[in-house]
């Protein structure tokens, strides 16, 4: 696949994936992107449903996690049993710096160090972003389609979304049909797993993300660019 396609192309390209099941679009982005594909994980819940269906369509495509340095000491265990588990080929992406607790002062620096700047650097290697990332985690969220395009150090990355028309519903039955081991905070009621400093268990009736950032404007670490104003029914 062409990343120099226009926006209406790309929106029927998008459309015509929107009636595949996750495994079909995993293996159509495989497929138009030979060894330059990857799917990044953070270890919750629908990162585990694609990381899981990788497994079983080609285990050696790279799995990205961004290894900040602040994760929960049960996201790393978590992570290795996972991954030995599947024959995941897992890289471990890490900050080129420590800038120390500035998430206290300025949370958006901080990602941009740990998160965005490790991220921009390997993307050079890859031209299709495989995100487990859904349309209702959160309203800043609900507007992706199945694919987008994101402008990342001057060069377009095909962001590919398996599970955005999912529902958190789905993906649980998803684990429990297969049974899928999962991140053992979930069961904590840590809905969105991140750093240890910035985030918290979730109550019922907020929104998945809702403990990521509590108590700041702050509801995005700046991986991802929803660009797709796609409305929904």
């Amino acid at each position: 696949m062409s990343l120099t396609l226009t926006a209406d192309q790309l929106a029927d390209a998008a459309s015509c994936l929107r009636t595949r099941t996750p495994a079909d679009v995993l293996a159509w982005t495989l497929a138009e992107f030979p060894g330059r594909a990857m799917l990044s994980v953070s270890f919750g819940g629908g990162g585990l449903v694609l990381a899981h269906l990788l497994s079983k369509i080609d285990p050696s495509v790279p799995v990205i996690f961004l290894d900040t340095g602040l994760h929960f000491p049960e996201t790393y265990a978590f992570k290795q049993q996972f991954a030995e588990r599947y024959g995941l080929r897992v890289l471990d992406l890490h900050p080129a710096t420590d800038p120390g607790p500035l998430y206290e002062t300025d949370p958006d620096a901080c990602c941009h160090v740990r998160k965005v700047a490790p991220m921009q650097r390997a993307l050079a290697d890859y031209d299709a972003w495989i995100s487990a990332v859904r349309r209702d985690q959160s309203d800043t969220r609900g507007g992706i389609d199945m694919l987008d395009r994101q402008r990342v150090d001057g060069r377009d990355v095909l962001k590919v979304y398996p599970l955005a028309g999912w529902t958190k519903k789905e993906v649980w039955a998803y684990l429990y049909a297969n049974q899928v081991p999962y991140h053992p905070l979930l069961d904590r009621g840590y809905t969105s797993i991140g750093c240890w400093p910035c985030t918290r268990p979730t109550v019922a009736g907020e929104d998945e993300r809702a403990g990521r950032w509590s108590g700041r404007a702050k509801t995005e670490c700046g991986l991802h660019a929803f660009t797709n104003t796609r409305t929904h029914s």
